[in-house]
Order: structure tokens, then C-alpha cells, then sequence
């Protein structure tokens, strides 16, 4: 699938998310291969609808660049479902992904749980702290990974809010990543 595929399928999916009053990310990635020291980049496009319950259903669709200028081409889709709790000030969540990673070397499904919470820190400003474990179904693709993250949002309105977030994932050689993601949102 060509990025051109991709931003297309995800603007028809914002049209739709947004009339059913749901949401849009727009996500950039920053990464560094801790076992080669290579820097690559991502941009993601996710949507979704939150409802009643605590329950969050959405789609992501990514594509990254192994090596900045120079590596290999892959994309992404994982539909994702969370279910986020009230605790008194906090908002501990858990979730469910399934994926599709695509490359010119290779194509596999995977999986991911996470887990975590957000919590309000001052104003509009509001933390997250969490964890996700992922991996290919078929374990040969060397896609395992465990990921810790630390994140800080901002709310400028109602509707529209700024995120970054630090994480480092550790597992499978290609999966040693820190990565910083930078995220607007747009709820409709």
C-alpha cells in the first residue's frame, strides 16, 4: 500500500469519524536504533471514536523510513480497542491492537496489549505513564518488543490538543528503540 493509498483511506475515515463524533491524530516519530545508532521517522494518521463506557475504537495507518534518507519504506494498520477506567484523579486504561506491517521484505500480522493511566497535572496540562508489549503472530518476524512510555498533553481547546511523548521499547534487535512523538488531536 503506497502512502498516496494510505492518507487517502485515512481521509475518508476522519470524514467519517467526524460525523459520528469521534477524533483525529496526527502523529510525527522520532526514533533511534539503540544496537545501530540509525535515526528513522514516522508519520501515523489515527482515528476513532470514543462512547459511552470508557471505550475508545480506532485505526491507525503509518509509514516509516528504516534510515533517514536512505533505508527502507514500511506501512502500517492496527485497529486498536482501549477501555479507560475513572479512578478519582486518575485514568488507568487498557488495550487491545491488531496489525498489519508492511515492507518490500516482508508482510505479518501482529498483536499488542498496553496498559497505563493518565493523570491531570496542572491547567490543561494532563500526564501518561504506560506500557505495551507487542509482537508478530508469527515470532520468526522478529517484531517482539516491550515499550514504556512517559507523555505530556496539552489541551489549547476543547476540541484541540498538543502531546509528546518519550518512550523506549526493548526486544527483538530491530525493535531497541527511543522514540519521541509529537501528536495533534482534533475531536469532532
Amino acid at each position: 500500500m503506497k502512502l498516496k493509498q494510505i492518507l487517502t483511506i485515512a481521509a475518508l475515515l476522519v470524514a467519517g469519524t467526524a460525523q459520528a463524533g469521534g477524533y483525529a491524530d496526527l502523529q510525527y516519530y522520532q526514533e533511534e536504533n539503540r544496537n545501530t545508532n540509525k535515526e528513522n521517522i514516522k508519520y501515523a494518521v489515527t482515528v476513532g471514536n470514543k462512547v459511552d463506557g470508557g471505550w475508545d475504537y480506532s485505526l491507525k495507518l503509518e509509514t516509516s523510513q528504516a534510515e533517514v534518507g536512505n533505508g527502507s519504506i514500511s506501512e502500517g494498520v492496527e485497529a486498536r480497542v482501549k477501555k479507560s477506567f475513572d479512578v478519582g484523579v486518575l485514568k488507568p486504561y487498557v488495550g487491545v491492537r491488531l496489525g498489519e506491517k508492511i515492507s518490500s521484505s516482508s508482510h505479518f500480522s501482529h498483536y499488542a496489549v498496553d496498559a497505563g493511566t493518565k493523570f491531570p497535572l496542572v491547567g490543561s496540562l494532563t500526564g501518561d505513564v504506560g506500557y505495551r508489549y507487542r509482537n508478530a503472530f508469527e515470532t520468526t518476524n522478529n517484531y517482539q518488543s516491550n515499550r514504556y512510555h512517559v507523555a505530556l498533553a496539552y489541551a489549547l481547546t476543547k476540541q484541540d490538543s498538543l502531546a509528546v511523548r518519550y518512550s523506549q521499547a526493548y526486544g527483538d534487535s530491530a525493535e531497541e528503540k527511543n522514540s519521541w512523538r509529537f501528536t495533534y488531536s482534533r475531536s469532532f
